[in-house]
């Protein structure tokens, strides 16, 4: 009897325990959980929210009417406005401006420097000849007297350059005249220098020999001299025409007589090629 009695108080125990640990973890569970948000009026619902067979929910209040303005302000006509007045025409024609199409220049290419002009002094072959007026003085076999007789006179050279302005020529000089139905002459083959003092005139001077003809007696021969001056009146790229004026003399021996005879250009012509 003892034994029932004991087994009953210790099942009710445990049964106490149970139910208090049930109520303490009721208790705790509740305490976590979130406290209740205040009630917020809900937003109207919309065409979009709310299908067209849903009335509002319930609590819905419909928006307030909008105020009631009055009739609008009565405005008066408009302010009347001047014609727009009229301005006289510019003094000048009106022209519109135009931009001036840019041209770029044309292409510089090069072009080599033109040559110096050629130095008409600059003759490394000379090449002339000429005649004009002149005379010849002679002994007259016949009247044994030196005769003075105007004439003819000519002139020929050949020759080269020594350098610019000076010139090594074979020179011819002669005079030809008619004396008593005669021909007399005397023509010089010489060796001169034709030296040019400035750029047109020139000085020039020889030593060669003589020949000396009368149409009766027989050729004489000897020594001679020239010297003379002259300018070139036109200087071409590679010609000239000069005026000039020499005198020459010469010692002839025919017999064993001693005569000296000359002849003289007073002016002669020339045209020399170079």
């Amino acid at each position: 009897m003892a034994i029932h009695k004991w087994a009953g108080v210790s099942t009710m125990k445990k049964l106490l325990v149970g139910i208090t640990v049930l109520l303490v973890h009721t208790a705790a569970v509740q305490a976590q959980q979130p406290a209740p948000q205040p009630a917020t009026e809900a937003p109207p619902p919309t065409s979009q929210q709310m299908p067209p067979a849903y009335a509002p929910p319930p609590g819905y209040v419909p928006p307030a009417a909008p105020p009631a303005y009055g009739a609008p302000p009565a405005y008066g006509a408009p302010r009347a406005y001047s014609p727009t007045p009229t301005y006289p025409p510019p003094p000048y024609p009106y022209r519109p401006y135009r931009y001036a199409p840019y041209r770029y220049p044309a292409p510089a290419y090069y072009t080599p420097p033109a040559p110096p002009p050629r130095d008409p002094l600059y003759r490394p072959f000379t090449l002339g000849g000429g005649i004009g007026f002149g005379g010849i003085n002679f002994f007259d076999q016949w009247s044994q007297q030196q005769v003075h007789q105007n004439g003819l006179s000519y002139t020929f050279r050949l020759g080269f350059g020594l350098r610019p302005g000076l010139l090594l020529l074979w020179d011819v000089e002669g005079t030809a005249a008619n004396y008593n139905l005669s021909t007399v002459s005397q023509t010089a083959n010489l060796v001169a220098l034709q030296v040019f003092a400035t750029q047109r005139f020139f000085l020039k001077g020889g030593f060669g020999i003589a020949d000396a003809i009368e149409d009766t007696f027989p050729t004489q021969w000897g020594a001679a001299a020239m010297g003379g001056v002259g300018y070139e009146l036109i200087q071409g790229w590679n010609w000239s025409f000069d005026i000039e004026a020499t005198i020459t003399g010469a010692h002839l021996n025919t017999n064993g007589s001693d005569q000296t005879w000359s002849n003289w250009s007073l002016v002669n012509f020339a045209l020399n090629f170079f």
